[in-house]
Formats: C-alpha cells, structure tokens, sequence
C-alpha cells in the first residue's frame, strides 16, 4: 500500500468514528401528547431568540439615532 491509500484509510476511519459518536438523536415522541409538548418547548426556544435579537436589534436603533443626533450638532 502507498501513502496516500494509507492515509485516505485513516481519514476514513476516524470521520467514521466521529460521525458515529455525533448521532446521538433524542427519541422521537411516541403520542400525540409528547409531540405537542416537543413542538411548544421548540417553539418557546424559538422565541426566547426572536426576543433576544430584537432586544439586540432596538439597541443597535437607539445608538444609530443617538450617533445621527451627535453628528448633527457637530
């Protein structure tokens, strides 16, 4: 075997070791009453982003309007 066959090996095993340990997927909901449950945590997940952003957002507003104002008086 070459190096290159050697190496392209390794680089095979080991992605597929990597890959192997990163699928650990939660279980899926089995009722109707889990998958409402799932669907409001990640909703309310969803939203608790949405709300920091546009905290974020208004902030960045507050100082575009303040920095507009100080460079009119100047």
């Amino acid at each position: 075997m070459n190096t290159r066959s050697i190496f392209a090996f390794i680089l095979a095993v080991l992605l597929g070791l990597a890959v192997r340990g990163q699928t650990q997927v939660p279980a899926a909901p089995k009722t109707p009453l889990q998958l409402l449950q799932a669907m409001k945590t990640q909703n309310q997940v969803q939203l608790e982003k949405q709300t920091a952003l546009m905290t974020k957002l208004d902030e960045i507003k507050d100082q575009a309007a303040q920095i507009k104002f100080l460079t009119k008086r100047g």
